[in-house]
């Protein structure tokens, strides 16, 4: 199981953080930067949205950085979803013997 109890970080609160606030941006701005819908943004920023792997590129690009490094912090927060919710303790299911 996940070892930590606390929620990792959206990666919605990174767009608002180090590129809304930081660039002075607003959520509009952003959205046409990225060709996306200004709701798009706002859904993610406010966690309520996933982040796409077509997201994640454009960010890569918009940033210089890896769609990758985008698409692991999504990963961490679904991972940790996944784990936490109440139907994995009625899972059974037994390891496979190596």
């Amino acid at each position: 199981m996940f070892s930590t109890k606390r929620k990792p970080t959206h990666p919605g609160d990174f767009i608002q953080s180090d590129l809304i606030e930081e660039f002075g941006l607003s959520q509009q701005e952003l959205a046409d930067r990225l060709g996306v819908s200004r709701k798009t943004i706002s859904a993610l920023i406010h966690g309520r949205q996933a982040l796409t792997a077509n997201m994640a590129v454009r960010l890569g690009m918009l940033t210089r950085t890896s769609p990758e490094m985008w698409l692991n912090l999504q990963k961490a927060v679904d991972l940790w979803e996944a784990q936490q919710s109440a139907e994995v303790e009625h899972w059974k299911i037994e390891p496979v013997e190596v």
